[in-house]
């Protein structure tokens, strides 16, 4: 992976000593969840069926709510599955599976920071089992994670918390107290809230608009590098 500098490095001695990874397109170099729910249809084909016949419900809930829409095919998926069961899937997906699309560079840096003595937490959008579990493989010790949280309605599992754009940096402070932060790593735009509090962000194989629209967010003091897959 080659790397770009955007602006020079600046100091941030007045910013807590925070890191902070995404998980997928990041440390993964997909959607471990979306790759995980694939894979788990598949292989039970009348749930898929399921999940086909609502997904046009779920394209209308997700025009006006991403988790609502989200959660109607999530509730499909796990309908009258075990919490546990279900678990138990997610951790076998996390062992045997996704140690394959780890981002090799990007953990090395991670494990960097952690030798610096910086304070590194993961915020992502997917299962927080799912991190721990490729964590774990990395024999890797336990970082703070915040991610989606599910919770059981009518025979099945729904979000109760969808951890994307702006519930990240709210979940950063609910669960573990953190309002601040000096570096982000991510590859997506969605990430701003967290972009904006930072003074050194590395955006990892964005897209060119992903590239675009985080220059205009920051001003003259970030440091902005891009690393680029190779």
């Amino acid at each position: 992976m080659g790397s770009s500098e955007i602006e020079q490095p600046a100091t941030s001695d007045a910013l807590p000593d925070v890191v902070v990874f995404d998980f997928d397109g990041t440390l993964v170099t997909r959607d471990s969840f979306l790759d995980f729910a694939f894979a788990y249809c598949v292989r039970r084909p009348l749930r898929f069926l399921l999940i086909l016949s609502l997904f046009p419900l779920a394209l209308v809930l997700s025009l006006h709510s991403r988790s609502r829409g989200a959660s109607l095919l999530l509730w499909a998926m796990t309908l009258g599955t075990s919490t546990r069961r279900f678990a138990a899937e997610l951790k076998r997906y996390a062992r045997h599976m996704l140690p394959a699309y780890a981002n090799e560079a990007i953990f090395l840096e991670l494990a960097q920071q952690l030798q610096a003595g910086q304070r590194v937490v993961i915020a992502t959008g997917t299962m927080p089992l799912l991190v721990r579990g490729l964590l774990s493989v990395r024999q890797l010790g336990p970082i703070p994670i915040v991610g989606s949280r599910l919770r059981r309605r009518w025979g099945g599992l729904v979000a109760e918390t969808h951890c994307i754009g702006r519930t990240k940096v709210h979940e950063l402070e609910r669960k573990l107290g953190i309002l601040a932060w000096s570096t982000v790593y991510t590859d997506s735009f969605a990430d701003r809230a967290l972009l904006r509090g930072a003074k050194s962000i590395t955006l990892v194989a964005p897209s060119r608009r992903t590239l675009l629209r985080t220059q205009r967010l920051i001003d003259g003091t970030t440091a902005l590098r891009v690393l680029h897959r190779r």
